[in-house]
């Protein structure tokens, strides 16, 4: 079931043959580097996620499969986590895991319909993300869909041998609002 579009993709829940690509992007290590700053993967295996498949119902995370529209190719994930019902707060995750589709506006797309889906479907008042400093593409594809950055957590991460700082992004409804009613002009 499709539960939100954009211009470029779907977003539908995650059917029983999508879990070889999410297996197969969990396993990248550039995919995993870009997408959770994580160089030291393990490889993860079909089980594992045919146990989360099962279990994805009461699971906090809440993952959806991101495809292009014109052809119905699975080429990432979109997620929210952590819902927090009384303060209306959720935590987002989004990765594009088929390389060539980077830098040509899925990503951008894909959050921006998701937002809207999670600001109208779900009644929340604030999404929240982080990612590390040197995710330059993401956070600019983050602001262009609204997200801003409230702040640093100075030297949070340990990536390569290095500390990185982490980049808190958030929006809230009023934020979404503005640009909803400035589109609809």
């Amino acid at each position: 079931m499709i539960i939100a579009q954009g211009e470029l993709v779907n977003i539908r829940e995650v059917r029983w043959g999508d879990l070889k690509y999410l297996q197969k992007w969990a396993n990248d290590p550039e995919v995993a580097y870009w997408a959770r700053a994580e160089t030291n993967i393990s490889n993860v295996t079909i089980g594992e996620f045919r146990r989360w498949y099962y279990r994805r119902a009461s699971s906090s995370v809440k993952r959806f499969i991101i495809e292009t529209k014109e052809t119905k190719k699975p080429i990432g994930s979109i997620s929210y986590r952590d819902y927090d019902s009384v303060n209306k707060v959720v935590v987002l995750g989004i990765h594009i895991g088929e390389k060539n589709y980077w830098g040509k506006g899925f990503g951008t797309d894909a959050i921006k319909a998701f937002v809207k889906y999670l600001f109208d479907t779900l009644d929340i008042n604030r999404i929240e993300l982080d990612t590390f400093d040197e995710n330059v593409r993401a956070i600019k594809a983050y602001q262009k869909c609204g997200f801003k950055i409230e702040g640093i957590l100075r030297e949070a991460r340990f990536i390569e041998g290095r500390f990185h700082d982490v980049i808190i992004m958030g929006m809230t409804r009023k934020d979404y609002l503005k640009i909803a009613n400035k589109t609809q002009m």
